[in-house]
């Protein structure tokens, strides 16, 4: 079924998987031609915003994704007896693999561009873990509540840009002004970028108070995905 999402997303394109490195690419040409020369303050701007941004991509798609996951599905939650959560792990196995195998290349591109290549890129792995469990929480949360309120996915894909902006992925977080900290340290994704920074970004392994910090955002977004799951699974049929 992850490949069958594969097949299914990059069927009939031209460019195919490519697309999934252009779009980092694009977005990354833009803030390095735009903004660079307005955050001269943070060394290596390039390395900066890539490092935020090929995984602000992997949440917002998956997320986009899971979020319409259920609806999508509903001939075959309709036909078929299988756990209906199935087809939301398949749709984050499908979104996980398509990541993984563009961070390859990325990771290349930020090798040439300051990325230092040492023992603390093998924090990749637990965050990738953690972060993909935040993103299916998310996502799981989103799907379920949008099988019965259809304005869930319309106001997530309204919201998708406000929560872009309010991360700090082409700005650091030091240049916000002290009466608008607060709205970016609500953001949940600031501590999974703050993670992912000291890993890629400035080379050091992240401390223990980050990790938990992003361990306790994941419990609870997980408990509130799956009671709301639980609690909606057996109507999904009836509102599908």
């Amino acid at each position: 079924m992850v490949l069958k999402n594969l097949q299914v997303k990059y069927k009939q394109t031209a460019l195919g998987f490519l697309w999934s490195l252009l779009h980092p690419a694009l977005y990354l040409l833009i803030f390095v031609a735009i903004f660079s020369s307005a955050f001269q303050s943070i060394p290596n701007y390039p390395l900066y915003v890539l490092s935020g941004l090929v995984f602000w991509i992997y949440f917002a798609e998956a997320v986009n994704r899971l979020s319409q996951v259920f609806i999508k599905n509903t001939h075959m939650i309709k036909c078929l007896g299988i756990p209906k959560i199935t087809y939301a792990i398949t749709e984050l196995g499908s979104e996980l693999l398509s990541f993984l195998l563009g961070l390859i290349p990325f990771l290349v591109i930020m090798f040439f561009i300051g990325l230092d290549f040492s023992a603390n890129l093998l924090f990749l792995i637990p965050f990738i873990i953690l972060f993909s469990v935040f993103i299916f929480s998310v996502g799981t949360f989103l799907g379920s509540f949008n099988v019965f309120f259809r304005d869930v996915g319309l106001l997530w894909f309204t919201l998708n840009p406000a929560i872009f902006y309010l991360s700090p992925i082409a700005y650091s977080y030091e240049i916000v002004p002290d009466k608008f900290k607060y709205l970016v340290m609500y953001n949940p994704l600031y501590y999974f970028l703050e993670i992912i920074r000291d890993i890629l970004y400035y080379g050091q392994t992240p401390g223990f108070r980050i990790w938990l910090y992003c361990i306790i955002i994941t419990v609870i977004t997980g408990l509130l995905a799956y009671l709301t799951y639980s609690k909606t699974k057996n109507s999904f049929i009836s509102n599908l």
